[in-house]
């Protein structure tokens, strides 16, 4: 039996927004990367790459804290649910019931360590804190699945809260968009997860999952919605906008913030935190 090749490279780069500290940054991104390979429902080899974002609403409190914990669930509740996909209201419940137990230590923790500081929980803090944080979300698995021909298929599937965006890059160009596809969409408030939501039914009323088939030499790239906008935009205006970051991203943060003040000062990105995740599969898969 053939051995299933390398999994796609993959690089993850996040900045706050201008004037901001990089620990104020509300944006969360990871890629989990299993040392093992797996079988699939029809018991064939597979091997996965997941990775997540989370935009985390700067209105609500202690939103920095509910995106990094986010990214974390995501990602345990994919990998632990096999096919996922294929029953997304199990992976919903899966999350909710980890997230919100998650969340409930973490906030003991952090008031604990509040009052040990001197700094106790203020009258102002409480209905923040009771109302809870909230995030945008986005999930992908990059599968590779060994077929009985001794070839192996790539694929993606993701699921989908709020305007956390990936795209399929071919040729530069976007091949598909999920969730948001049309850059006025942006404009529209998205949907968000709440630290305090332990309605899994709704939210899993509420998340949209998608799949595609990945050739050799596509990239995937999740991206908050203000690179993501951005993306749509440039793709609208016929620029390549896959091609554009596959040339700037491997030059490191550095260039990759220069750029980013780049577009905000001449009103082609919005200032918010952002946060990049592209994988690629190589050509020779």
């Amino acid at each position: 039996m053939a051995d299933l090749p390398a999994l796609p490279e993959w690089q993850l780069l996040r900045l706050p927004k201008a004037g901001s500290r990089p620990d104020e940054c509300e944006d969360a991104g990871l890629v989990w990367d299993p040392a093992e390979p797996g079988v699939d429902g029809a018991g064939r080899p597979v091997q996965s790459l997941y990775a997540a974002v989370s935009d985390g609403a700067s209105e609500s409190l202690l939103a920095r804290a509910w995106a990094e914990q986010l990214v974390g669930d995501v990602i345990d509740s994919m990998r632990l649910n096999g096919d996922w996909w294929r029953e997304p209201e199990h992976l919903a419940r899966d999350l909710i019931e980890r997230s919100t137990w998650r969340w409930e230590s973490f906030l003991a923790q952090y008031q604990e360590n509040r009052a040990a500081q001197g700094r106790p929980i203020t009258w102002y803090e409480q209905p923040g804190l009771e109302k809870g944080a909230f995030a945008t979300v986005l999930g992908a698995e990059i599968r590779g699945t060994l077929l009985d021909t001794g070839d192996t298929r790539w694929s993606w599937h993701a699921f989908a809260l709020g305007d956390s965006c990936l795209f399929q890059i071919r040729d530069g160009a976007v091949h598909t968009s999920f969730p948001v596809t049309d850059l006025a969409e942006f404009g529209i408030t998205p949907m968000l997860l709440g630290s305090r939501n332990r309605d899994w039914e709704l939210v899993a009323r509420r998340m949209t999952v998608a799949h595609g088939e990945l050739a050799p030499g596509d990239e995937l790239l999740l991206a908050t919605d203000a690179l993501a906008a951005w993306t749509l935009a440039g793709e609208a205006a016929g620029m390549l906008p896959g091609r554009q970051l596959a040339a700037l991203a491997p030059q490191g943060e550095e260039q990759f913030a220069e750029w980013i003040a780049h577009q905000r000062s001449g009103g082609h990105m919005r200032n918010d935190d952002v946060t990049l995740i592209r994988t690629w599969v190589r050509a020779e898969a």
